[in-house]
């Protein structure tokens, strides 16, 4: 009981504070093409809109897993130029997504994804991370792990997850895959 009673005495005092809005000047938006990912440019924007925060689309590529042979990567780490292009060719599809109000540019990495996004959240300074999550469910992610988790536990800054399909979802008209 004595519990119950902390957290309403908690929650009296935050309701007696004044209210202040939240600081939301730039807005990391990591995306990889999914739904979920798609999801979040949705709910990024709408933040962005109520914020009047700037908005940087990222898509990594991930050399571990869009690189299928070896031969296509040298010594020095060179990632074909198809890939970072492709990349480039769908973030400029999903810019139209953004309204022309809202202050928005693309960026393209190469590396490990959950590293990528940190790396380029601190570059940027963003205020906000919005991503979405796939929800494999905790055995898959306990095998192979979760760049969404990797974010959320390492992120300097607050991590907003978008779980599930937006209602408009087109796997024909949206999936990179199929660009």
């Amino acid at each position: 009981m004595t519990g119950q009673m902390d957290t309403d005495t908690l929650i009296e005092e935050i309701k007696k504070r004044p209210q202040q809005a939240i600081k939301c000047d730039r807005i990391l938006l990591p995306t990889d093409g999914s739904g979920q990912a798609f999801k979040a440019v949705k709910e990024a924007v709408q933040l962005a809109a109520v914020t009047n925060a700037e908005i940087t689309l990222l898509m990594v590529v991930d050399y571990n897993q869009n690189v299928a042979a070896f031969e296509q990567v040298s010594l020095s780490g060179y990632v074909p130029a198809e890939l970072k292009i492709a990349a480039y060719k769908f973030l400029a599809d999903l810019m139209h997504v953004i309204p022309s109000e809202i202050h928005a540019h693309t960026r393209v990495e190469v590396g490990s994804p959950g590293e990528v996004i940190l790396n380029v959240a601190e570059e940027e300074e963003s205020d906000m991370i919005v991503m979405g999550t796939h929800g494999f469910g905790t055995f898959r992610t306990l095998l192979m792990g979760s760049v969404s988790s990797f974010v959320t536990q390492h992120a300097a800054c607050p991590v907003l997850l978008c779980k599930g399909m937006p209602d408009d979802w087109d796997d024909e008209e949206h999936y990179i895959a199929d660009k």
